[in-house]
């Protein structure tokens, strides 16, 4: 049989918000198990499934748009594995898409450009849709300098460097503001929304906390191609 891996987006919403990444690994090995699914296991004296997930997900952000990559000894269609799927994960972890690619597409760590996220914040009732307008404007016309944990020790970034996209989508009459952000997610420079809503959020007006939502994960950095549909990536 021949030997083929499935790619497929899934949600992390509602309580599975607050499980960590080790503990998304153990619920997802666990619905693989109880599915029936062919799924390859590694040799050696301690089997684990050939699993692997494109990018962490900070704790307490929901997901539309997680991506985990399933290695399977034998060939299964698209539409088998989210049923199947479907059946053991939680409503909070359901599977979105399934995808099917040849066994040596490259994973999906190396793939990743970008990520899109929505994140709504409450802000002050004095603002309207131009005055926050303004103030986005002002804050990205400057640095945004930010410390950052690396293995080397402290670094200092300007943030704006990894952001490619920030946009205001709506301002709702409750005063709360919803932004689009599309920006870096690479092992050269991944950026935490939170740390850069963080060092922007008081510029911006907020008067609460954010709350973050990814959207995507990109193999380019305009948001164009899914991490399944590299061209030439199977060649």
């Amino acid at each position: 049989m021949r030997a083929m891996r499935i790619i497929a987006e899934f949600k992390k919403t509602g309580g599975a918000r607050y499980i960590s990444h080790l503990d998304l690994q153990r619920a997802v090995q666990r619905a693989l198990r109880r599915s029936g699914l062919p799924v390859r296991y590694t040799t050696g004296f301690s089997p684990h499934q050939v699993l692997s997930f494109a990018s962490a997900l900070s704790l307490g952000f929901i997901s539309r748009g997680e991506i985990m990559d399933v290695a399977m000894e034998e060939p299964v269609t698209a539409a088998e594995f989210e049923a199947r799927m479907s059946a053991q994960l939680p409503a909070s972890l359901a599977p979105i898409s399934a995808h099917e690619v040849e066994d040596g597409y490259p994973g999906l760590m190396s793939l990743v450009e970008s990520a899109d996220y929505l994140v709504e914040m409450p802000v002050e009732p004095d603002l309207d849709d131009a005055a926050l307008r303004e103030r986005i404007e002002k804050v990205f016309a400057e640095p945004i300098i930010a410390e950052k944990k690396t293995k080397a020790g402290i670094k200092e970034l300007d943030l704006r460097e990894q952001v490619l996209c920030f946009e205001l989508q709506a301002l709702s009459e409750d005063h709360a503001a919803r932004f689009f952000l599309r920006c870096d997610c690479s092992p050269e420079g991944a950026l935490n929304p939170r740390l850069l809503f963080d060092a922007v959020s008081e510029s911006l007006g907020a008067t609460g906390d954010a709350e973050y939502c990814r959207l995507a994960l990109w193999a380019d950095k305009r948001g164009t191609t899914p991490l399944w549909g590299r061209k030439g990536a199977q060649d």
